[in-house]
């Protein structure tokens, strides 16, 4: 069960569309499943809420903030260029606290008797209900049907303005409010989020960032495509400074973060992409240890193998894009690192390293529409985030290193879904099963899509052969025909010689026959002549 927290200053608005059809009509039989006593003497459980009822539920709740005119605000920050840093610029009313219940969406539904259950349990513990009731909160628990995902869940609504009119305690509540959900899941008999209990997860959407990415468009929420492109980024990269100009050119603006008072030392960077045409936001910048801590910078520099401080040659191309902003360009992506390539070979590959391999090769076949590699990038870096302690081999594949670059790169991500088919088969060393199935399932989508490009290849590449041996038989120099090709013996190992080339097996051939060398005369050294030239007289 994740809890999604939000905060807001208008307590009638998010009544109303808790109550009201929701955005795309996906909300059905709006009703209450548990609250204060103030709610639910207004309105009984489990009857479908009409607009007036929804007011009704926002006034009582309101009533405390407004008898005791209690404030409660939260800060308004910006990013700064002048100090590289976000700073408070205001303040805005945030006395509606919200947060969303929601299962998996294989979980089915649940009654809404458990749901109660789950809701004051979940009132309790976060602290909103207060025993002795002078420190209560009004809190309303609102079901109005399963997501558009199909995940089902409930809404729980909190003034926090309290009876007595002091402030809620909020204090720690994103961490609190996991930790909750936790023990209701084993109480309840619910799956369990995997990560959770190791207090390593992944950044989730929220259901903010995927509403903009709908009401822009866009094939994908930021913060999750901005993962993919740094992973791939990493993937290729040999230096710092390679890492720092492969974001670039992968269209992100990335902006370094200095040391205190000095611009020769980078000690982080955040990144964004740029706006949507036509938007007139500002980019969203992100710290990368936020969306995986193995983006950080000095996760970064470890992996590459670099000074703990920051590679010297890597500050020129840092400075150079200290900026905020950027056009938008189609992203590029260069080779995979040599290195990473031959280990995924051997076999000798983590976590992380398929998740940067994945990641670069959906930056390669899915670039606009994120799939199935990208989908195995998320798996194995939220496997990284924990990884178990043990290796895995497995043996080499000779098409891997092929200098034909489609095949080399579909044999990479064949071995390392292959790879990753094993490590999956103890439930990632441990449990795991809800994450290892679905890599399972991803994997072999991978594999037999990657197949297909192979044999499309294959196809192509016997096609222009047949093309070319039907050119050149038309221009055969009347030489011993082959019975094959009818060419000549002569085109015909011009032609062979040819194709090796463009496979990269061999020089080019020179179409001009060859000559044999001119034999020179021998001619005796300076010392000898004298005796020879006697010898004959």
């Amino acid at each position: 069960m994740m809890p999604n927290i939000t905060r807001g200053g208008k307590m009638p608005g998010l009544i109303m569309y808790l109550a009201g059809p929701g955005r795309a009509n996906e909300h059905t039989n709006p009703h209450i499943v548990a609250g204060s006593d103030h709610v639910t003497v207004m309105v009984d459980a489990g009857v479908e809420l009409s607009h007036d009822d929804a007011l009704d539920i926002a006034r009582t709740l309101d009533q405390p903030r407004k008898a005791f005119g209690t404030k409660v605000t939260s800060p308004v920050k910006e990013w700064n260029e002048v100090t590289g840093k976000r700073e408070t610029v205001g303040r805005k009313d945030s006395h509606v606290w919200h947060c969303s219940l929601s299962l998996r969406s294989d979980e089915g539904k649940l009654t809404d008797a458990a749901w109660e259950t789950i809701a004051n349990e979940f009132g309790t513990r976060m602290g909103f209900i207060d025993p002795d009731g002078a420190k209560s909160s009004r809190w309303v628990a609102i079901h109005h049907g399963a997501s558009k995902n199909g995940n089902d869940h409930i809404h729980f609504v909190a003034q926090m303005v309290t009876e007595d009119g002091s402030k809620a305690r909020t204090h720690n509540d994103f961490k609190r409010a996991q930790q909750i959900c936790n023990e209701l899941e084993k109480e309840h008999g619910l799956a369990i989020t995997e990560g959770r209990e190791t207090g390593q997860a992944l950044s989730a959407e929220k259901p903010g960032e995927k509403r903009r990415a709908d009401r822009e468009q866009a094939p994908w929420v930021e913060k999750i495509e901005l993962r993919r492109r740094l992973r791939a980024a990493l993937a290729g990269s040999k230096s710092e400074a390679n890492f720092v100009a492969r974001v670039y050119e992968a269209g992100v603006i990335i902006r370094p973060r200095f040391a205190e008072g000095r611009t020769n030392e980078v000690t982080g960077y955040s990144v964004a992409l740029p706006a949507p045409d036509g938007s007139d936001r500002s980019p969203i910048f992100y710290a990368p240890s936020k969306l995986d801590k193995s983006l950080s910078l000095p996760k970064v520099r470890e992996a590459l193998g670099t000074y703990s401080n920051g590679d010297p040659q890597a500050l020129g191309v840092w400075q150079e894009h200290h900026r905020s902003t950027r056009a938008a360009a189609k992203p590029r992506m260069g080779p995979m690192d040599r290195g990473l390539r031959e280990r995924v070979q051997q076999g000798r590959v983590t976590h992380a390293d398929l998740a940067r391999i994945f990641a670069a090769g959906s930056m390669k076949y899915e670039i606009n529409k994120p799939g199935p590699l990208a989908e195995m990038s998320e798996a194995h870096a939220q496997v990284a985030m924990n990884p178990p302690a043990y290796g895995y081999m497995s043996r080499q594949m000779d098409r891997a290193a092929s200098k034909n670059a489609a095949e080399g790169w579909n044999a990479i991500l064949m071995q390392a879904a292959r790879l990753s088919r094993v490590m999956a088969d103890t439930d990632f060393g441990g449990n795991r099963p809800q994450l290892a199935a679905t890599s399972v399932a991803l994997g072999a989508v991978v594999v037999a899509e990657a197949q297909t490009r192979l044999d499309e290849a294959a196809v192509r590449g016997a096609a222009r052969r047949e093309a070319m041996v039907a050119t050149h038989s038309q221009t055969h120099d009347g030489g011993t025909l082959s019975p094959d090709t009818g060419m000549s013996r002569q085109e015909a190992e011009r032609m062979q010689s040819l194709l090796r080339s463009q496979r990269g097996r061999g020089p080019t051939p020179d179409r001009t026959p060859l000559q044999p060398p001119t034999a020179k005369p021998h001619r005796a050294p300076e010392h000898e002549r004298g005796q020879d030239e006697g010898r004959e007289r």
